[in-house]
């Protein structure tokens, strides 16, 4: 099946006119959904930012002894293969 771009973009303005219209329906504009969007998104970032800090250092440190034993054995491996 050829997926050319013009008709990737006409699905997506059909999809986007057919989405707009249930918008609409529903009450619901493009500031007000920004706004939930927004509001999600910042939510999101916080649980995200929260687990980044809470497991940065173990991962770190677990790096710290993980990638040099990683490494050797790459090493070792090639080094075996020859």
């Amino acid at each position: 099946m050829n997926n050319s771009p013009v008709k990737t973009i006409i699905k997506l303005l059909v999809a986007s006119l057919i989405v707009g219209w249930l918008l609409k329906a529903l009450d619901l504009d493009a500031q007000k959904l920004l706004e939930f969007i927004g509001g999600f998104a910042d939510g999101l970032m916080n649980i995200f930012a929260s687990i980044f800090e809470w497991s940065l250092s173990p991962i770190l440190i677990g790096a710290l002894v993980v990638i040099p034993i990683w490494v050797i054995r790459l090493i070792w491996k090639k080094a075996m293969e020859k």
